[in-house]
């Protein structure tokens, strides 16, 4: 299986959650990743048989992955249950993830959050690259 930089996987699948300026894609057989972006600009080495799926494999969003709100409520469940009511009307605005990392700060729970957030984001890469019969690399 063809291992996969698990740093340029994350920067493809953050990038991802705006797809429409953004596409990204991993080559199968060797792992590299190729990003079509305006705010990276170099797309010239992207393959032209890129969008063949036996070769390449698109690239998800993070939120597709249940990285996004699911994963702030699998913490709160976690960490801030009695906080639970206040992080939901959080999200019925805008501006809900910087009133969750004041909440998280306040709480003294901040390095708890980025390391509960950096291993669920492994491990959903991890899983999506076994998915796809590649290995998350370091």
């Amino acid at each position: 299986m063809a291992k996969v930089d698990a740093n340029e996987l994350e920067t493809a699948m953050t990038l991802m959650d705006d797809p429409s300026d953004n596409e990204a894609w991993v080559c199968r057989a060797s792992g590299k990743i190729f990003i079509r972006s305006d705010a990276i600009g170099d797309d010239e080495d992207i393959p032209d048989d890129v969008e063949d799926e036996d070769k390449y494999v698109s690239v998800p969003g993070m939120k597709s992955l249940d990285l996004g709100q699911a994963l702030v409520f699998d913490f709160v469940d976690e960490h801030l249950p009695e906080d639970e009511a206040e992080v939901r009307q959080f999200f019925r605005r805008s501006g809900a993830y910087a009133r969750f990392s004041h909440l998280v700060e306040d709480r003294g729970l901040r390095d708890r959050w980025h390391a509960f957030r950096d291993e669920r984001i492994r491990s959903a890469m991890r899983a999506w690259c076994e998915d796809n019969g590649l290995t998350l690399g370091s």
